[in-house]
């Protein structure tokens, strides 16, 4: 798998104890906790939230894929770096891929990777049903611009 040069987002996190097993080692499904958790601080530093709006004019994005390839165990104290760079931007889908690195050592190793595919929605209030939508444009550019600087 290979490692981009740069990021657009880079989140730091302590493992915490709840996140482990009996061994001290991180349970393979918090590994997506961490992802959602920068994914969450992406959209805050871009001025956005993964859920926003009111009453019929919800919107959201839920997951449509999610993989994850683990390279070494993470375990209780250790500071992890979450990396997210955005890979494609469709009309109602954009894909971006994550890397985990241990960020306790002078050469931090690559703990996990993979990629998530998300959807933008809407959201009935009254029925709970979900209806995909098109990206906003002022979102689209923002996301093209940044995947853009991944190929200059």
């Amino acid at each position: 798998m290979e490692i981009p040069q740069s990021f657009h987002f880079e989140h730091s996190r302590r493992v915490e104890f709840s996140d482990t097993d009996l061994a001290g080692i991180v349970h393979f499904a918090n590994f997506l906790r961490y992802v959602e958790s920068a994914e969450h601080a992406f959209w805050r530093s871009i001025g956005k939230s993964v859920h926003h709006g009111e009453g019929e004019n919800q919107n959201g994005w839920p997951r449509l894929n999610i993989n994850c390839n683990y390279f070494k165990p993470a375990r209780f104290e250790q500071v992890l770096k979450i990396c997210l760079l955005i890979e494609e931007v469709r009309n109602t889908t954009m894909r971006y891929g994550f890397w985990i690195f241990d960020d306790g050592t002078p050469e931090p190793a690559l703990v996990a990777a993979g990629e998530v595919t998300i959807i933008h929605v809407g959201l009935e209030s009254n029925s709970g049903r979900l209806t995909k939508q098109p990206i906003p444009d002022d979102l689209r550019k923002l996301f093209t611009d940044l995947m853009s600087r991944r190929f200059n």
